[in-house]
């Protein structure tokens, strides 16, 4: 199974020229599962609800139907963030599986991070599996990797990847995912944007170094700091259903939760 990781800088609020870029970039590779950075479309700080809502759509709208059919048409699958318009007024932070057999599923963030808390609701849908060509898919966003329950959780439903979407902005975020990979014994797709946002006197700078990382924590992409950049790794999903270390351990089976806390 190929992965790509798509880093891109989208341009606040230039959803059109943001998805000819992305466009390009898919493009420009072949692989079996696309995953690009969170509200890649968009762009990232809204200044409000109502602006948030200016750019979000349904899961089956305009511009991220034309976004999930470049790599469906292509035979492949893709992962990407938007901002997501639900019944009653609900807004979320969201990424979409879309699948080139017509599946589609939709995570909604679960752990909100700073301002987004001003402009989305939480999510509602959970952390799920989807199986695609032998591979087991969990989905993830951001802010999400700082609580390993969110990952632990992927990989106790059988997840052997997690395509994580980010638009991560702390310096050390990255780090965390060769520790989400080897607790986990799964595959770790961290897809960051890069570039700087600047709006309403506030600035943020993306950090990029988008990494692909595999169960024993090998970093099978690691992607630069500041540039757009594409990259195509194999994963097996053999490896991440291996949870033995050596003769005497197994991480699935010497778990004690009747000794962990909720």
């Amino acid at each position: 199974m190929r992965i790509a990781l798509v880093q891109s800088d989208p341009r606040f609020g230039e959803v059109e020229r943001n998805i000819t870029a992305l466009r390009a970039a898919v493009e420009s590779v072949d692989a079996d599962l696309y995953v690009l950075p969170e509200l890649c479309l968009s762009g990232y700080d809204f200044e409000d609800r109502a602006e948030t809502a200016s750019f979000a759509e349904p899961s089956d709208g305009p511009f991220v139907s034309a976004l999930a059919a470049v790599a469906n048409a292509r035979g492949a699958g893709i992962v990407f963030g938007f901002a997501e318009s639900a019944p009653g007024g609900k807004l979320f932070n969201s990424s979409l599986l879309a699948l080139p057999d017509g599946r589609r599923r939709v995570y909604r963030k679960t752990h909100l991070y700073a301002r987004e808390k001003l402009l989305f609701d939480p999510g509602d849908t959970g952390f799920f599996v989807e199986e695609f060509r032998g591979l087991r898919v969990g989905l993830a966003i951001c802010f999400d990797w700082i609580f390993p329950e969110s990952f632990r959780t992927l990989a106790l439903r059988g997840a052997d990847l997690v395509a994580h979407c980010s638009n991560l902005l702390l310096p050390w975020c990255q780090r965390s995912d060769f520790a989400r990979a080897v607790e986990n014994r799964m595959y770790v797709a961290t897809a960051n944007r890069v570039g700087t946002e600047e709006r309403g006197g506030r600035k943020l700078t993306f950090t990029g170094k988008s990494v692909l990382v595999a169960p024993d924590g090998e970093y099978l992409l690691e992607l630069p700091e500041s540039s757009n950049a594409i990259s195509v790794a194999r994963v097996h999903p053999a490896k991440a259903r291996d949870k033995s270390l050596g003769p005497y351990n197994d991480l699935a089976a010497d778990r004690r939760p009747e000794f962990y806390e909720r």
